[in-house]
């Protein structure tokens, strides 16, 4: 019995010194596995990986109602800071009308989210207040064209006097070393639409920045420029605020311009690019123009595109 016991002593002895051994033998896990598996999750990432964090960003921006609250969850904060400021004038900030859950994924070019730009859109069409829809009606001999209805009428008849405008928002976000963060001008410039406050509110010595589409464009009948081109600039979300302006060729800007130029060239066909530039107003009071003042870069600043020099303001 006692040389069984020394037995069961020993073999436990030798149990514990394997399995110590083994244990600082086995190397450690890698958490950031193999570059083939980083590989495969950042291909994930930038298919479908990355809605699940642009909306918890949006939710937590739109929850904020104030500067400071919203500033963790935006792109450039420390630019943009005095910009919001002013745009906000200090009030509380309320964005519940366009709560995060009501956007829906938008999915851009392969390369614009291997280079970290991803997008939700937000889309509601007009709506009509059943309340307020009650309109009058014609006589017969106005329903059957016998008569033309009277100004009264033909106001108090139109369904989009009784309809709320539609509301598009375009929320981008930009991939960062501290996680996706959203774009706040392309945000606000279009849930406010305030490109089309500013090309249908002259203001003769006022100019801004905007994001836009363009294209080139015929001039509006009587208002052609020899020696310029007419372009069209568009709201990106909301298409139909749109303008033209001219721009002579021989400027800076025109020169910018021409790789988009279609009319009398070979290629037959516009073609719309996005671009960053800034619009004002000049010319007089009574006699406002349009132009723009400076080319700033294809693409949306702050996203995928990168400001160049300044170049010549150009009518």
């Amino acid at each position: 019995m006692l040389g069984l016991f020394i037995l069961i002593l020993a073999g436990g002895a030798a149990v514990y010194y394997i399995s110590q051994q083994m244990g600082t033998q086995v190397d450690p896990p890698n958490s950031a596995g193999t570059l083939e598996d980083q590989n495969i999750r950042e291909a994930n990432y930038i298919r479908i990986g990355w809605q699940k964090e642009a909306y918890e960003v949006l939710q937590k921006y739109v929850a904020a109602s104030t500067i400071p609250g919203k500033i963790p969850y935006m792109n450039n904060p420390e630019i943009l800071r005095s910009k919001m400021d002013s745009f906000y004038g200090g009030v509380v900030i309320n964005d519940f009308d366009t709560p995060a859950d009501s956007f829906s994924v938008q999915d851009l070019s392969e390369e614009d989210r291997k280079r970290g730009i991803f997008m939700l859109t937000y889309d509601q069409p007009p709506q009509f207040a059943l309340k307020d829809f009650f309109r009058p009606l014609a006589s017969l001999e106005v329903q059957y064209g016998v008569d033309e209805a009277d100004i009264l009428l033909s106001t108090m008849a139109q369904v989009g006097n009784f309809a709320m405008e539609p509301v598009r928002v375009h929320a981008f976000f930009k991939r960062t070393d501290k996680g996706l963060k959203l774009d706040w001008e392309v945000f606000a410039q279009t849930k406010y639409r305030t490109f089309q406050n500013f090309v249908e509110l002259p203001d003769v010595g006022i100019s801004e920045t905007f994001r836009v589409l363009i294209v080139e464009d015929v001039p509006e009948k009587g208002q052609g420029v020899t020696g310029a081109r007419t372009y069209r600039l568009a709201d990106p979300a909301n298409i139909t605020d749109s303008t033209r302006v001219n721009v002579k060729l021989d400027s800076d800007i025109g020169r910018a311009l021409s790789i988009i130029n279609w009319r009398g060239t070979k290629q037959n066909y516009p073609t719309t690019r996005t671009a960053t530039v800034e619009l004002e107003w000049t010319g007089q009071p009574d006699n406002p123009q349009l132009e723009i003042k400076r080319f700033i870069c294809w693409e949306f600043l702050g996203l995928g595109g990168k400001e160049i020099p300044a170049t010549a303001s150009a009518k």
